[in-house]
C-alpha cells in the first residue's frame, strides 16, 4: 500500500518551496521535524512509495515547472487544494497581504485544470470571515461570482468558517480589526444559499471540519485527504482506508504531512500554521 503525501497544511508549498520539494524529490526522502517534540521523522519520495500529492495551496503559478517536471516520475497521481476566498482591496489587505488577487488565482486555477483535469481539483472557500463592516450577503455575491468562473474547473468546493485560535484572536485585535458574530441560525441561513448557488452550477459543496452544518444542511462531510475519491480517479493505485482526523470534525484518511510550520509568506492574519 502507497503513501498519500500531503504537501502541506503546515506551509504553501506550491507557492514558497516548489525548488526545495524538486530536490526532495531527487534525493528520494525528506526528514520532516515533528511540529510538537522537534524529532525528524523520514518519509520517502520514491515512486514505488508515493500513491498521490495531495497538495495544498493559494497560488500554484510558481509551481507550473515542478509539477511538470515530477508528473512522469508519479504518473500525474497528484490531487489539488486550491484556496480562493476572493477577499479584495482593504479587507484582502488585512486578512491575506501576500497572497494574490482574485483575477490571478481564477486565472490560475483554469490554467492548472487544463493542464491536469478538473477532477483533480478542489476549490477551498475556506475560511468564511464576516467582518463588521462587511455584510454577509457580499460574502454570497462573492461566492456567487467565483463559482461561475471555477464549477468548469472544479471537482468540488470545501467550505469552513474561521477558526478562532489564540494567535488569530490577537492578531485581530492588535489591527482593530472587528469580527461580526453570526448566529446558528445566521449560519445556516447562509450555507443554504451557499448550497444554492453552487447547486446552479452542478458543483457539490462539502464541509472542512464544520459538523454541525451536517445536521441542518444538504452539505457534505469533507475529507481533504480522501481516500475513496483517490481510488476514483487512479484505480490503478491502493490507498489507505486507515481515517487520521488533524482536529475534531476532520474527517481526513491517514497521510504524511511534509511540511514545516512558520515557513509560509502569505502571512495571512487568520493562518494556524505561522506564530
Amino acid at each position: 500500500m502507497k503513501t498519500i503525501i500531503s504537501a502541506s497544511r503546515r506551509t504553501d508549498i506550491p507557492a514558497f518551496h516548489s525548488d526545495w520539494l524538486l530536490d526532495k524529490i531527487k534525493q528520494g526522502n525528506i526528514l520532516v521535524p515533528n511540529p510538537f517534540n522537534k524529532k525528524k521523522y523520514e518519509v520517502s519520495l520514491l515512486p514505488e512509495d508515493v500513491g498521490a500529492f495531495v497538495f495544498w495551496s493559494k497560488n500554484y503559478k510558481p509551481a507550473m515547472k515542478m509539477l511538470r517536471k515530477i508528473s512522469p516520475i508519479y504518473d500525474e497521481h497528484f490531487l489539488f487544494h486550491y484556496t480562493i476566498t476572493g477577499y479584495e482591496n482593504t479587507i484582502k489587505q488585512e486578512l491575506e497581504p501576500n497572497s494574490p488577487v482574485t483575477e490571478k488565482t481564477i486565472d490560475n486555477l483554469q490554467i492548472l485544470a487544463e493542464e491536469f483535469g478538473a477532477e483533480k481539483i478542489f476549490w477551498r472557500y475556506d475560511p468564511i470571515i464576516f467582518l463588521k463592516k462587511e455584510d454577509l450577503q457580499k460574502r454570497l455575491i462573492k461566492f456567487e461570482y467565483l463559482v461561475e468562473k471555477l464549477a468548469d474547473y472544479s471537482a468540488r468546493c470545501y467550505i469552513s468558517f474561521l477558526d478562532l485560535y489564540n494567535k488569530v484572536i490577537r492578531r485581530l485585535k492588535k489591527r482593530n480589526i472587528e469580527l461580526y458574530k453570526a448566529n446558528k441560525k445566521e449560519l445556516i441561513e447562509f450555507v443554504k444559499k451557499l448550497e444554492n448557488l453552487a447547486a446552479d452550477y452542478n458543483l457539490p459543496l462539502y464541509s472542512c471540519c464544520e459538523p454541525h452544518l451536517l445536521q441542518n444542511t444538504k452539505i457534505k462531510k469533507g475529507h481533504c485527504i480522501d481516500s475513496i475519491y483517490l481510488s476514483e480517479i487512479y484505480p490503478d493505485t491502493i490507498f489507505t482506508k486507515e481515517k487520521k482526523p488533524t482536529r475534531e470534525g476532520c474527517g481526513c484518511f491517514y497521510s504524511r504531512d511534509i511540511g514545516v510550520y512558520n515557513t509560509c509568506e502569505h502571512k495571512c492574519l487568520y493562518c494556524y500554521a505561522n506564530h
